[in-house]
Formats: C-alpha cells, structure tokens, sequence
C-alpha cells in the first residue's frame, strides 16, 4: 500500500517564529482515528486520519514486521510505531490530541473475534493514548471503501462523541433514553484502562478479595442498581463512572440510573434538601412547603413510571439497589411494591445535621421526617459517612454502616501527568479565567488551590480572608509581593446545583472590596468545563490545598490532594478529620479560624524543612496503604460484599432472609461533632475480619 506523506505546517519545528508561538501558543486540538487492517498478504496496513473539525490530514502506512513472530507480537509492534508516529506528528505541529478512535473493519473483527488474544494489543493501545498521551481512547468497529476512508470515518466519530470546545474534555454523558440509564464511556466505546492497571494499583488482598466477590456475583447472576439525580457533576458522579467502568471490567452486571432533569426540582433539593440539612441556611423561606413535596413526590413517581417501572426491565429482576441520597428517594415505595425481594441500601452522602434535626419544629426535623418517614424508612440498610453525627434520629442501629467516599487513581481526575501536560493545562485553565476576568496562574510563581463547587457550604469566603491574612504577614517579613503564592478558586458545576452561580457572582463581589481589592490581582476565580485533566493538572501544579468547608460529608479533594503529595490545610468539618493526619499529612484548623489558617500557610511556605516533612510522610508506603481504602477497587468491594451478604438470589444462608429488627433508637448527635463510640462498623471490617 502505497504511503501517503504529510504536509507540515509552515511553522518548521527549530524555526523562531515556531518556538515564539510553542511559548505562548495554546496546542491546537485535534482528533485522530486509526484504522488497522489484516491484509491477505499477512501484513497489518494501518492509516491515520487527523480531525480538528474543519479538515482531514491523512497518514497511511503498510507495516512490515518480521513474518516468524506471531500476529499478536505484530500488533504489539504496531502499537509503538503508530504512538510514535501520531507523538512526533503533534508535537511537530504543537497539536493535542484529545481523542482517538481505534479502529477495523468487519473483516479484521471477525479474525479478533476468532483469536481473542488479538484483543489485548487493541486494548494496550488505547490505554497508551490515555496514559502517555493523555488521550481519550475509543473503539470502534469501522466500514469504507478504503483505510483512509475508515480513518477519516472514526475521526469525525470521535470529534462527535466529545465536546470539542473543553480541552482535555471527557466523553459526552450517554444516556439511554428508553431507560435514562448512563451509558458510562460511551456505553464502553471508551476504553482508558485494563484490569492489570486496577492490579498494579491495588494491594493483593484487597484485590483478591474483589475477584472473589466478583466471581460470587456472576456465579449467582446478581443484577445491582444505582439511582441518583444527575450523571455528571459532584463527586457522587464521579465514583459512580468509575465503579461502572471498574465493575464492567469484571463483568458484574451492574448499571446506573438517573432521573430526567427538573430545574423546578433541583431547586427545591438543592436549597431545602441539601443546603438545609448541612445547616448553611437557616431562612424559613427554605422550610419545605406541601406544593415542594407534591412537586418533587410527582416528579420521582414520574420519573419510575416512565423509565423504570413495571414491563422496563429495569426494576422488576433487580437484586440490589443502591439510593444515593434523597434526590429521587420517593421511587422507594415504587420498587418495593413492584419488586417485594429486592434489597435497598440509602448511601447518605452529605453531613445530616443530626442535631438540628433532633429539635422538634426545626427545619431540618421536619424535612427529616418528612423523608425518613415516606420514604428512606422501607431501605434495608443505611450507609453513612463514618461520623455519628451525620446519621439521622430514628434511624435504627441495625441499619447502618459506615463507608467514606472515594476517588479513582487511574481516571483523568488522579492518573500520572507529564511537566508538559500541566504546563498545557496550565495554559487552558488561564483561557478559562480570562475569558471570566479572572487573572491567571504565573509561571513563576507557585499558587495556593482549593478546588471545590461554588457552594454555600464550601467556606470560599474564609479561603479569601485567610489568604489576605497569610499575604500581609509575608509582607511584613519583607518577602517581595511578586514572590507571594497566588490563590487559586475553581471547580466544576452541576446541573443539580442552581447555587453555583449565585456563590460564584459573591466571591467576585467579595473580591471588590477595600479590604481584598488590593490581592484580587493574585486570586484566580474560574468555573470551569467538564474537563478532569484539566483539575488534576492545576492541582499537581499547586504548592498546597485548602479546605475550608463549614460542612462537609467527606471531601474526596482531600483525598485527591494527598495522594498528588500535596499537604493540605482544613477545617476540623465532617469526616475530613477522618482523611487527614494533624501534623503529619496536613494541617486541621477549627471552623472559622481564618487566623490559624493563615498562620499554618506562613509557616509551610516559608519553613522548607517543615514542608517537606509532610510531603515525605504522604510518599511512604504506610500512607499509601492508608489511601487504598479510599480509592475505587476497595470501594467496589464494599459494594460487592454488601450485595452478596443481602441478596436473596443464590444464597441459602440465613443472613441474606433477615430483616433488620425493627426498633426506633433515637439522638445519635453528641452535641458536639466527634465520632461517637457506637455499634456502628464500617463495611470494610466485616469482610476483612478486623474489629471496629
């Protein structure tokens, strides 16, 4: 097959007017498809087609390997020349490669499908794209008259399956619009990792375990459920996308589903749901009214009746399902009359002011019976948070168990990044912040981050006035302004949260006052895309985290941070004085000590010794261990074992029959926060032995 050569751009690499441009240039994103092919003369013929939307540039390539390996070494040879070939074209023409889509013809699928050893070079390929290109990789069967045709063919695929205009960006959210079930990457066109990434990872008993567990779900063809309110934004997202990619990998039968979007309802969870169980308002305009509940009750009940209900395969043979917080809790009812055996676990997410809502009339009792008593009640199993604090009256002991939250090592949101990969990000995330007017991060300079939702919750205000506090102690200790951190303010937002903009436009307002006016210079303010990359980057870039929540359920930027060796300094809020070592990980200071705060961000900036303390405590081996239960695989087998120890499907054994006693205990709050001494467990020392 004859080759068919590139035309480089006019900037040639070495040229001035080349380098000038690398130096401030954003990378010009791109997408590519490849194309592999089995020809009859036993060789792979390949081509690639590069994307940006507009225009096609083609590559295509016979590739010659020795004839005495197998077709599998060819493959694996295949892999390194097209990863070299499509490094040294992007790097050639400063291009970033967002996505790829791998793919072959009809032919060349069915000699994978009769030799599935073929299937794991494929595979290596694109988990290459996704961790040495920071690419997106899909898989994709193709058809054309030509290799060049199918290159260009997954190219424009690929371009459609992504948001083109947040680079670094994630697949479009896929959902089923019979069912509103999420179609996780791509209803797994998307493929970033391997099981062996998971192993590598992962410590060996917690791994075998897994497989254990696993292997029991498919013997018994156990079918488990999540349901929550929205596929994308906040962290109960995130960990639900990366339990569904882990899980498909193991082949469990598990899916998730999501309601269809009310912005009428999200006001009412947001603002009387959320924000009045955490306790950050206390105006009775919140109090929630008979037209919320008709109007929010409705909404689920339509929401189960249009998807899920009776005749959608959906509900009906389910063994497990898990609710995750009270968004869409009113289908409970709904799937136990229609399904009387399956298992229902509530995973409360938030910090559930235990206290206010042990007072009779508060806003918080009210919306708490109101939920508990309809509702959440007819659940078999409540897991909370590990605070006591945050479990609600009336819950029965018998019913609950602790679990923290959780992150994903290998996602776009933790995996390994390049300097060059955060120096891109770096400049994406200041396209960002200009185009919001905000300044960006310096090169020069190292900056201060809290990555966080513009929330009433998150304690922005205080980071600001901490931040103030920290520069003029540095002034006064003669440190020269421009040497001075930078603060960082950013996140995500969420189609569920109509607060963000609202907490966004008081920050820039804050910014605007005597007091701050002065600082707002050094302060970069963004919400930003859907881009995970695009967090870790600005995140492996910082010098230290904050997190300066007044309330807080368990903050996986906590655990993000820790585990990218960054000490973090925090409010003594929720469960982050379960995830954080005072003095030996990060700093806890009480809630609404702006001082100490500040006095904490002097010293690890100014006392080398001090801070590197800590960042060589968070790089031990003891520390990592520690951050394992907090971490996909662990969490998925919690998930695994609780499904197993409650489903009636396959198992005989008396425990999986039992419902929990039906006894009312009452005023699990201490009155003062701290974890209380109860018979709570969490789910990890059942299946690993240990006692509480």
């Amino acid at each position: 097959m004859a080759q068919l050569r590139r035309k480089f751009s006019i900037l040639e690499t070495g040229s001035p007017r080349y380098v000038l441009a690398r130096k401030h240039a954003i990378s010009k994103p791109i997408y590519l498809g490849v194309a592999v092919s089995y020809s009859d003369a036993g060789l792979f013929d390949w081509a690639c087609s590069c994307y940006d939307g507009s225009e096609f540039t083609s590559h295509e390539d016979t590739f010659t390997s020795c004839p005495a390996i197998t077709r599998v070494d060819q493959l694996k040879q295949l892999n390194d020349t097209i990863i070299r070939t499509v490094r040294t074209y992007a790097e050639s023409h400063n291009y970033r490669i967002q996505a790829v889509c791998v793919g072959c013809d009809e032919k060349t699928a069915a000699i994978v499908a009769e030799h599935p050893a073929l299937k794991d070079p494929i595979r290596e390929m694109c988990t290459q794209f996704w961790f040495d290109l920071d690419a997106t990789p899909c898989i994709y069967t193709l058809r054309g008259l030509s290799l060049t045709e199918e290159a260009a063919s997954a190219a424009r695929k690929v371009y459609d399956w992504f948001t083109p205009q947040f680079p670094g960006n994630i697949p479009r959210i896929a959902v089923d619009p019979a069912t509103n079930e999420v179609l996780v990457d791509m209803d797994s066109h998307c493929h970033m990792v391997d099981i062996k990434h998971f192993v590598e990872t992962t410590d060996k008993p917690t791994w075998d375990k897994l497989l254990e567990l696993a292997d029991e779900c498919k013997r018994r063809e156990l079918k488990i459920l999540f349901f929550n309110s929205t596929p994308q934004g906040g962290g109960v997202a995130l960990m639900r996308h990366a339990t569904i990619r882990l899980m498909r990998l193991l082949g469990v039968d598990c899916r998730w589903f999501v309601a269809k979007p009310n912005p009428d309802v999200f006001v009412i969870t947001k603002r009387k749901f959320h924000n009045v169980f955490q306790g950050v308002t206390d105006d009775e305009q919140y109090r929630l009214r008979t037209e919320d509940k008709d109007l929010w009750t409705e909404w689920c009940e339509q929401n189960f009746d249009n998807y899920w209900g009776e005749g959608k395969g959906v509900v009906d043979d389910a063994d497990v399902i898990i609710m995750d917080d009270p968004q869409v809790s009113a289908i409970i009812p709904r799937i136990r009359k229609l399904n009387p055996d399956v298992r229902i676990i509530y995973r409360s997410h938030i910090e559930i002011r235990s206290d206010l809502a042990s007072v009779a009339g508060s806003m918080q009792h009210d919306l708490w019976d109101f939920l508990w008593g309809g509702f959440i009640s007819q659940s078999d199993l409540f897991i909370s948070h590990p605070v006591a604090g945050f479990i609600p009256p009336r819950v029965p002991h018998a019913k609950v168990a602790l679990m923290p939250a959780a992150t994903d090592e290998l996602d776009g949101l933790n995996k390994k990044m390049t300097a060059a990969d955060i120096e891109y990000y770096r400049r994406v995330f200041n396209r960002c912040a200009e185009d919001q007017g905000s300044p960006g991060i310096a090169v020069d300079r190292p900056y201060i981050i809290q990555i966080a939702r513009f929330d009433p919750a998150k304690g922005i205000p205080d980071v600001i006035e901490a931040y103030r506090n920290f520069r003029s102690q540095l002034a006064d200790k003669g440190i020269p302004s421009d040497q001075h951190p930078q603060l960082v303010l950013c996140g995500h937002g969420s189609i569920d949260d109509p607060d963000g903009t609202i907490i966004y436009d008081q920050v820039i307002e804050q910014l605007t006052q005597p007091r701050y006016c002065c600082y707002a210079k050094d302060i970069c303010v963004a919400r930003l895309p859907a881009s995970d990359q695009l967090l870790c980057a600005v995140l492996r870039g910082s010098f230290c985290a904050l997190q300066l929540s007044h309330r807080e359920g368990f903050e996986v930027k906590v655990t993000e941070s820790l585990a990218k060796y960054k000490p973090v300094v925090a409010y003594r809020s929720g469960g982050i004085p379960l995830q954080i070592e005072d003095g030996k990980t990060g700093i806890l200071i009480e809630r609404g000590n702006t001082q100490g705060v500040a006095d904490a961000l002097v010293r690890l900036f100014s006392d080398s010794d001090y801070y590197d303390a800590f960042v060589n405590e968070l790089r031990t081996k003891a520390q990592d261990s520690k951050r394992q239960q907090y971490f996909t695989p662990f969490q998925s087998v919690n998930w695994l074992y609780l499904a197993t120890q409650l489903a009636f499907k396959g198992n005989g054994e008396a425990v999986a029959k039992s419902r929990p006693a039906p006894e009312s205990i009452d005023g699990t709050y201490l009155g003062s926060g701290e974890v209380r001494a109860w018979g709570a467990r969490y789910v990890r020392e059942f299946w690993q032995g240990t006692a509480s």
